[in-house]
């Protein structure tokens, strides 16, 4: 027996629309964490302190951005791990 899609409402979906809007989202997480891991290991060099000096951030700001940054091998580590998101974001 065939599958039967369920009734749509709106734009319709098509492998076309499923494929483009799940493997932009895919390619935007890369991108997004590639980019995290960059300001992760260009912050490395910095103290909050240092951010405050160097750049205007206030105590609270520098060490907010310093403990985001923390968080980022964790993002890295589980981007890695993936199995079969990678295999959807293209080249």
């Amino acid at each position: 027996m065939a599958a039967t899609a369920p009734p749509q409402v709106g734009v319709p979906v098509s492998k076309a629309a499923l494929d483009a809007s799940w493997g932009g989202a895919a390619s935007s997480y890369k991108k997004a964490i590639a980019v995290m891991v960059d300001k992760y290991d260009w912050g490395a060099a910095y103290t909050a302190q240092d951010l405050v000096d160097l750049y205007g951030y206030t105590i609270e700001e520098a060490t907010l951005f310093k403990s985001a940054l923390a968080e980022v091998p964790a993002l890295r580590d589980q981007l890695q791990a993936l199995e079969f998101i990678p295999k959807t974001w293209g080249a």
